[in-house]
């Protein structure tokens, strides 16, 4: 008996929360300019040179600045990348699993998102254009 309890923890642990465990409440995002240039960019305060692979938050999403002080001849810009994006297919598989403990985890952590298009265009403009 005691051995099909553990066998039976094990299992549930296993199968709650599916899209926390392979998704992560964040994900790698790919970051280009507009115009195919390369700048220093602000996500979500964070220095990075764009083009770049970026991870973010599933739910929350992030806000990418330009700044004009980073970046000679830019004017500053701000791109805001909008959270939920689109309910994970694991999500779907935790829920038809009959995992309600795992999918309301899923739910709590933000990794039942992810971004359908994970490819983003931030745009820029040069001073005087």
């Amino acid at each position: 008996m005691k051995k099909q309890i553990v066998v039976l923890a094990v299992l549930v642990g296993l199968f709650s929360g599916c899209a926390t465990i392979t998704n992560n409440p964040s994900q790698k995002v790919a970051l280009t300019t507009s115009n195919g240039q390369s700048v220093v960019a602000e996500v979500n305060g964070k220095k990075v040179n764009i083009p770049a692979e970026v991870k973010i938050s599933r739910s929350k999403g992030a806000v990418v600045r330009v700044l004009a002080e980073d970046n000679p001849g830019y004017e500053t810009t701000q791109f805001v990348i909008t959270g939920k994006n689109k309910l994970s297919g694991i999500f779907w598989l935790n829920i038809l699993s009959g995992g309600t403990t795992g999918s309301t985890t899923d739910a709590l952590t933000g990794s039942m998102w992810t971004y359908s298009n994970p490819n983003f265009v931030v745009p820029v403009s040069k001073k005087g254009r």
